[in-house]
């Protein structure tokens, strides 16, 4: 009985033993192993990868992935790296080492510095250029990668161009309005070579920010000389001249050279002239997009005869100044015969 409880606590002695011993080693050995989450990317030209022997340091390389995906490496030469994982690249990379080196038998391949996956950000964000991800995130955090916007960045005409295999196509995202409402989720995914623009604002104008997208009124205003002035109803992608049609059109005594956009900002207000004649004709400046309590003024047009636009102004002036001469014309006359003796 009493050998039977001895065996039964040496047993359980001895687990702890070799429960103990394992901990240990993985302890020891979990600076040099090389644990990957995730084994998903898959290595492209640009990207920086270093190559290690532990079994022969003096082979250890640092290497850039050519733009023909292979790389160069002591004894072995040329290998083909992109399109392989770092697992798999280890394997290729062992398999033609060891008919040189019998005693190499394992490598560690990591990307130090990704640069195949790569997208270019350009236009109103305060650090435009290249970024390249191990995972590209979403547009957001893209923006946001760069700096965030300028003060005139406009989020509600965000512009992707697509690269790679979509290269041509391009989508305008009205990422201020999606975020304001919750929708991050439904934002476009962006795919590696894609360009992400930022427009500026029309005339500079500071743009709103997320927050007070959420609590704007959901109308806009056009006011002058147009057919129909009032408040409309705002939708997305009206842009000035659909805001000018909307109310009516212009009217003949339209001043179309010196329309007007009030557009508010917090508490506080800014305006921008903008040529429509020649925005209608050019697309010259760049199509500006209706935003949530924008006020667009179109003034009536001063030129012409002393600064009358329309024939009737002028007929009547020309009226005016007739009876005029006629009336002194007639008084003149009638103080002559009065002082006639």
């Amino acid at each position: 009985m009493e050998n039977s409880v001895f065996f039964s606590n040496n047993s359980k002695n001895m687990l702890r033993l070799v429960a103990l011993s394992a901990l240990m080693i993985v302890a020891m050995l979990g600076g040099a192993i090389d644990i990957r989450a995730d084994e998903s990317y898959h290595i492209g030209p640009d990207d920086v990868i270093q190559v290690s022997f532990w079994q022969d340091n003096t082979l250890d390389a640092t290497i850039k992935v050519r733009q023909d995906g292979k790389i160069s490496l002591n004894i072995i030469g040329e290998i083909e790296a992109a399109g392989l994982t770092t697992s798999e690249l280890e394997r290729q990379i062992v398999r033609q080492i060891s008919r040189y080196n019998k005693s190499i038998s394992q490598a560690v391949v990591r990307v130090t510095q990704y640069g195949f996956q790569k997208v270019f950000i350009s236009g109103q964000v305060r650090n435009p250029g290249k970024y390249a991800f191990e995972n590209i995130p979403d547009l957001w955090t893209l923006i946001n990668e760069a700096g965030g916007v300028e003060e005139t960045g406009d989020l509600t005409r965000v512009t992707i161009i697509r690269g790679g295999e979509r290269a041509g196509e391009v989508e305008m995202v009205n990422v201020s309005n999606m975020m304001a409402s919750g929708q991050r989720a439904q934002l476009p995914v962006v795919y590696a070579d894609d360009t992400i623009e930022i427009p500026r604002t029309v005339g500079g104008i500071p743009a709103r920010t997320i927050a007070d997208q959420a609590d704007v009124k959901n109308i806009f205003y056009v006011i002058g000389e147009v057919n129909s002035p009032g408040v409309l109803t705002f939708e997305r992608n009206i842009d000035l001249l659909d805001a000018v049609a909307l109310a009516g059109g212009p009217t003949t005594s339209a001043d179309l050279k010196h329309a007007t956009v009030v557009s508010k900002d917090g508490l506080r207000t800014q305006s921008v002239k903008v040529n429509l004649k020649k925005y209608q004709e050019t697309g010259s400046p760049g199509r500006y997009f209706i935003r949530p309590e924008d006020t667009v003024i179109l003034p009536r047009r001063r030129g012409g005869l002393f600064g009358l636009g329309s024939v009737t102004e002028i007929v009547t002036l020309i009226g005016a100044v007739s009876t005029a001469i006629l009336l002194y014309t007639t008084l003149s006359e009638d103080d002559s015969q009065t002082s006639t003796p």
